[in-house]
């Protein structure tokens, strides 16, 4: 019975794994397209992009709280440079 229910769990879990809101460092891309798709893939379903600061903003979601989110890239590298929850 123990043998069956690790394998359960971790499929279980799963997808909320998948669903991760991106982290400081992760590269997500410069262009917005490429942003938004991996952004969306990462659980961040994406409002709108803006400049600030010389960064680019993306405005977004997180599909696991529901809460409204500020992404910043660094837009050379496509990296993700800072996040802020903004609820």
């Amino acid at each position: 019975m123990q043998k069956l229910l690790l394998p359960l769990a971790l499929v279980a879990f799963t997808p909320m794994a998948a669903l991760a809101m991106p982290v400081v460092g992760d590269l997500i891309g410069t262009d917005p397209a490429t942003a938004k798709v991996a952004l969306e893939k990462a659980g961040c379903m994406v409002d709108e992009f803006e400049a600030e600061d010389g960064k680019i903003e993306a405005k977004c979601k997180d599909t696991a709280t529901g809460h409204d989110m500020e992404v910043y890239l660094d837009p050379a590298s496509g990296k993700v440079v800072e996040i802020k929850d903004e609820d």
